[in-house]
């Protein structure tokens, strides 16, 4: 049953950081149909952003798994930065989810791809953060009571 429930927690927090990048990928996607003029996105590019977005958040919670501190890590976060550089660059031009953006905006989707892992981590990071305390916290009154 431990083994269940461990499996069951990690697919809980793995879908919640898949869900989140695959929303931001679905929405930089139709922000940028929408510049170009389109009104909708290939049911196959869905897909396979939600597809690669799994991946990386497979990766992800392989990398800093739940209860370890390990966003410090230069190593780790350096190998997450380009897992995600990787996965989402590759498949966005691989795939052709853009077609049609010219150069800059292309360098601007990359822009905002850096900017939005800086975001994350520091989203995770702060979570990390507020467990030690939390943590902290209760050894200290674990030990003041014995």
């Amino acid at each position: 049953m431990e083994q269940f429930n461990r499996f069951y927690l990690w697919g809980v927090n793995t879908k919640y950081r898949m869900g989140l990048y695959f929303s931001a990928a679905v929405f930089f996607k139709g922000l940028v149909n929408a510049l170009l003029g389109l009104w909708t996105v290939d049911t196959l590019i869905l897909l396979e952003m939600l597809l690669s977005c799994f991946a990386f958040a497979c990766m992800e919670t392989a990398l800093f798994p739940h209860g370890k501190n390990l966003l410090a890590e230069k190593k780790r976060v350096a190998l997450w930065v380009v897992l995600a550089n990787v996965i989402f660059l590759g498949c966005g031009w691989g795939l052709h989810w853009f077609p049609g953006v010219p150069l800059w905006g292309g360098l601007l989707l990359v822009l905002l791809l850096e900017y939005a892992l800086a975001a994350m981590w520091y989203a995770l990071w702060l979570n990390e953060k507020r467990d030690t305390v939390a943590l902290n916290q209760g050894l200290r009154r674990f030990q003041s009571e014995h």
